[in-house]
Parts: structure tokens; C-alpha cells; sequence
């Protein structure tokens, strides 16, 4: 069942369009990521769902009821600010029943309702503190607490998580998608983190200007983009041009790009053009250094020479630069299982198969 839908949603302001006719939907008790750059509409859609805005044209259903003409506090919806708006004079335990009380909750069913939250966000024991006596992380789970006690049809989270320094939020990234799963909430999260919306999502939109530009499963949006400008949002990418040059028989196109390297591609994985024309993406952590027994039978494997001209320990990950022909930087990431770094100026070649080629079409 569908407790939110948009239909052809559209807001402007003034000659501006900032949500352009869009359309989607979420099933009961999954999360679903708008991901996209600043401006791209996807806070503006989220104030839309919750009332804070005004729809121009098109129709917000909850539950099957189109709510365009409610006010906020009609909505049954629990939104948690990026800024998380707690009520500085008010005590922890006072934040959390601020919604029940003006909700018209009973009044002997609110301390049970409070202390319920509080323990499933772990703030037992901190029922009575001011949130300036809070840290960023206990204060986002407050303002949790307070949009869950109400029991809300649907949970909107505005970049939950982006006032929090980068550990703290990928500790608190996977307590959320916890309590979330828990309480069986049908969420809606924005935000400009890929791995924010990859992670939390069960599905992911990638807005820009306005519109839908893609929707699908994280693994989907990520493998398989429609466009170039959702491969380079959702991960990092070394990008060529080319053009089709043969076909194999089994299903292998070699591509010739403009720089004049000659890789093998999948033909399943090609789009159909009406110039030819193609961008390819390689994620640098598709790309290997060191020549292994598969690659070595792979008679389509993809190679190119280079050196290295840096190189990057970054916690679990290594980061290399590789200088190939024409003066071209390609990026490579490996995990790092102790082997030593190679040196700036090593001589290396580049491999990767061609199915992790990402082919999109270049008129997009």
C-alpha cells in the first residue's frame, strides 16, 4: 500500500520553477532518498509534503487523501529539521511531548509515550537536561523522539544528519536506519550525501533542477545511471568519449574514444544512439593495478599503461593517480591489505573488464 503519493507536483516562485511535475510514491514502511545537489527542489518538496509550502499545480496524497489543502498540523506528519529546532527552555522529556500535547494526545498517556521514545532512541536518564547541555549527536535524537511520539503517518528527515561532524554521523547513519526499521516508519530523507541516501534508502531519486532525473534501487542508481550527471553525483568516475569502432560476436563492442584508447564494452550495457556517440565512466575502484589469474584468461580485458604520480593512504582505502597517455589522470582506489605504497613515477598498467564499463549516451 502507497501512504504517499505525488502527482505531478509542481511549485514556483515567481517565473521560477523550483518543483517541476513530480511524481512518486512510497509504500508502507520503506525509506526512500531525494538526493540531489543544492537547488535542486528536493527541501522544497519535502516542505510541500509537510504543508509548509503551497502546491501550485498537482495533488499529495497520504494514505490515499489528497492533503494539498491541509494545514501542517492536519497532516500527521513528523518532520525533523536539519537544525533540529529543539525548544531551548524546555527539558529533554518536555521537547518529546511537545507534539502529543498539541496533538490532543490523553493526557495520562503522554509520560508513557515519552519515556517509550526516549528509550528507543537510548536518552534514558536525560529526561530532564536543557539541549544546550546536549551534544549534536543527543540532540538530533531528541528531535527524533519528538517527531515519532506523535506516530506519525509518514517521518521527513531535512539532511538529518549534515550538522554532525563526519564520524559521528556515519555512527549515527546506521542508529537511524535502525530505529526507522523498528517502528516500521515510512520515511522521506533529503539529502546531498550520496552515502547518506545510498545507505538509509531502500530506494533513492536523484533530483536536479526541479525534476526527476532518476529513481530506482541504490545499487541501481549506482551501477546503472541514465545520464552522466547521476553517475558523477553518486560516486566518483574516470570519464572517456568515444565511438563504436567493432562488434565481436559475443556481444563485445570496442569503442575507440577521442584521446585514442580502444576499450572493450559490453553491447548489453549500451544504450541506442542516434549519433554513436558515448560517455563512459570507470569507478576507480573498478580499475585494478596487478595482473591476476582472471584477468590474465580474459582475452577482453581492458588495459592501459601509465605511472604513478600519487598516492593517497586514506584509512581503509588507497588512493592512486596514474598518468596514461595524452597526459590523462586516471584515478584508481584499491583497499589496503598492508602491501607496500607504490612510488611516485613506478610504472604500472591499468586493468579492468568490460562490464565495468558504464556506458551512458552523450546527448543526455
Amino acid at each position: 500500500m502507497n501512504i504517499l503519493e505525488l502527482r505531478n507536483v509542481t511549485k514556483r516562485f515567481g517565473n521560477f520553477t523550483a518543483v517541476d511535475k513530480v511524481s512518486f510514491s512510497v509504500q508502507k514502511g520503506k525509506v526512500l532518498s531525494l538526493l540531489g545537489p543544492s537547488g535542486c527542489g528536493k527541501t522544497t518538496t519535502l516542505r510541500l509534503i509537510s504543508g509548509f509550502e503551497n502546491v501550485d499545480e498537482g495533488s499529495i496524497l497520504v494514505s490515499g487523501k489528497d492533503v494539498v489543502n491541509k494545514r501542517p498540523y492536519e497532516r500527521n506528519v513528523g518532520l525533523l529539521f536539519q537544525d533540529y529546532a529543539l525548544f531551548p527552555h524546555m527539558s529533554v522529556e518536555q521537547n518529546v511531548a511537545y507534539g502529543m500535547k498539541h496533538r490532543g494526545f490523553e493526557k495520562k498517556l503522554i509520560p508513557n509515550r515519552t519515556n517509550e521514545m526516549l528509550e528507543l532512541v537510548k536518552l534514558i536518564g536525560f529526561e530532564k537536561r536543557k539541549p544546550g547541555q546536549l551534544s549534536g549527536g543527543q540532540q538530533q535524537r531528541v528531535a527524533l523522539a519528538r517527531s515519532l511520539a506523535i506516530s506519525p503517518e509518514i517521518i521527513l528527515l531535512d539532511e538529518p544528519l549534515s550538522a554532525l561532524d563526519a564520524k559521528l554521523r556515519q555512527e549515527l547513519r546506521f542508529e537511524l536506519k535502525e530505529i526507522l526499521n523498528t517502528v516500521n516508519a515510512t520515511t522521506i530523507v533529503v539529502t546531498h550525501d550520496q552515502e547518506e541516501a545510498m545507505s538509509l534508502g531502500d530506494s533513492v531519486i536523484v533530483m536536479n533542477e526541479g525534476k526527476i532525473i532518476q529513481e530506482g534501487h541504490p545499487t541501481d542508481i549506482y551501477e546503472k545511471p541514465n545520464s552522466k550527471f547521476v553517475a558523477e553525483f553518486v560516486g566518483r568516475s574516470n570519464w572517456f568519449n568515444g565511438n563504436i569502432v567493432n562488434k565481436a560476436d559475443d556481444g563485445i563492442l570496442k569503442i575507440k574514444t577521442t584521446e585514442g584508447f580502444e576499450f572493450n564494452i559490453l553491447e548489453s550495457l549500451t544504450p541506442e544512439l542516434s549519433n554513436g556517440n558515448y560517455e563512459i565512466c570507470v569507478r576507480p575502484e573498478r580499475i585494478s593495478l596487478e595482473k591476476n589469474e582472471i584477468i590474465d584468461e580474459d582475452s577482453y580485458i581492458n588495459l592501459l599503461p601509465g605511472k604513478v604520480v600519487d598516492v593517497a593512504h586514506l584509512g581503509p582505502d588507497i588512493h592512486t593517480v596514474i598518468e596514461v597517455s595524452n597526459k590523462r589522470m586516471i584515478k584508481v582506489v584499491e583497499k589496503y591489505t598492508g602491501q607496500v605504497l607504490k612510488n611516485n613515477g613506478t610504472n604500472v598498467n591499468l586493468y579492468f573488464y568490460p562490464k565495468d564499463c558504464i556506458i551512458v549516451s552523450s546527448e543526455k
